[in-house]
């Protein structure tokens, strides 16, 4: 069942995470690479994060237990997802590429199912459809161009974040306070990308000021809050529940469009965000009648 606050860390993630396209644009403007901006967004994540912890003297002490869970989620999860889903742009339209990586709540419900034997109510089933339905109206255009190793790095995208999004759940994990589980994720996620940025011969690079005041804020913004909101809407409402709302992303990422870049809304794109919000309407309000089923139980 939804938990309201719950749902208000996973509008609040949603709305960061949609507004990063709008800031890595401006980034890309600048010179810098996709990796370049992957290594320092979580960099800067991390420091902003490590501020926040200090303040509220939390222990980063990680248990052996869990520093194996969380390399695994934050390298083979979030990191990848993110590298896989970059480099299918290289191949494939950001449209199409979006949209198979918003596949990922469809994985991460089945892997509930496997995992932690979650019920599968028809309500979320249709949640789900409407709401991948919705992303892919909202995401592709007219012209489409499926080349094989874009489609794979796409779902590559999709299967990553999904073993992230079940990993933070995992009852290990769980105990961890969510600023100090945002904060390693951020720093693993900044190791690997420094990696990569190694191994394609871009170190060093050149690093304006306008550059660093818009990475700064996918930092800040879109990296250190947006993983801590969704964090927490992932161990209050559940990894399936968590990862169909994250669908109102592109909804803000479009808007954004509209109001930064005067982009045009077509009636494809409108009909797709009505399904998302459509789907985020079924999910509450079965969940919301459940609870209400729950307590006159209770009650008798």
């Amino acid at each position: 069942m939804l938990n309201l606050s719950g749902l208000i860390y996973i509008v609040l993630a949603s709305l960061a995470f949609g507004l990063m396209p709008i800031w890595v644009k401006l980034a890309y403007a600048t010179g810098l690479t996709a990796y370049e901006v992957l290594f320092l967004r979580a960099l800067l994540g991390a420091c902003f994060l490590f501020v926040f912890i200090r303040f509220k003297k939390i222990s980063l002490k990680l248990e052996p237990g869990q520093i194996k869970i969380l390399l695994f989620a934050a390298t083979v999860g979030y990191t990848a997802a993110v590298t896989t889903l970059y480099l299918a742009y290289n191949y494939i339209s950001v449209g199409v590429a979006t949209s198979l990586h918003y596949l990922f709540p469809v994985v991460v419900m089945l892997i509930a199912v496997v995992l932690y034997k979650d019920k599968l109510y028809p309500a979320k089933w249709i949640a789900l459809i409407l709401s991948v339905f919705g992303v892919y109206l909202m995401t592709a255009g007219e012209s489409i161009s499926l080349h094989p190793a874009g489609v794979l790095l796409g779902i590559a995208s999709a299967c990553t974040f999904a073993i992230y999004v079940v990993g933070v759940d995992h009852p290990d994990i769980k105990t961890l306070d969510s600023l100090v589980l945002a904060f390693y994720v951020c720093i693993i996620a900044a190791a690997v990308s420094f990696l990569l940025i190694m191994l394609n011969g871009e170190w060093p690079f050149a690093l304006s000021g306008e550059g660093l005041f818009y990475v700064a804020l996918v930092a800040f913004f879109c990296t250190a809050l947006a993983l801590l909101f969704f964090i927490k809407s992932v161990h209050l409402i559940g990894p399936a529940n968590a990862s169909i709302l994250s669908t109102l992303e592109p909804i803000v990422s479009i808007v954004a469009g509209v109001v930064f870049f005067k982009e045009e809304m077509s009636f494809q794109v409108g009909l797709g965000c009505a399904l998302v919000l459509g789907a985020v309407f079924i999910l509450s309000w079965h969940d919301a009648k459940n609870l209400e089923l729950d307590k006159i139980g209770k009650q008798n």
